[in-house]
């Protein structure tokens, strides 16, 4: 089983160079560490670290709402 950032929510202003720094550290763990490591974020439009995600559960009943992460 693969484990790592899963579905974290982001600032929706992040840089191309902010999203390639994480993937690229996990991508250094994953080796170091020899298992599978999964990278999925979230850019949240218009939202800024710390603010609260406005997520509706009818539209994903999978997600919930959390505070936007800062890279």
């Amino acid at each position: 089983c693969g484990v790592g950032l899963d579905t974290v929510p982001i600032p929706g202003s992040s840089t191309t160079s902010q999203l390639a720094a994480v993937y690229t550290e996990t991508g250094a763990l994953a080796y170091r560490l020899k298992k599978p490591l999964s990278c999925r974020l979230l850019p949240m439009q218009g939202l800024k670290a710390g603010e609260m995600t406005t997520i509706n559960p009818e539209d994903n009943p999978y997600l919930t709402n959390t505070r936007v992460f800062s890279l």
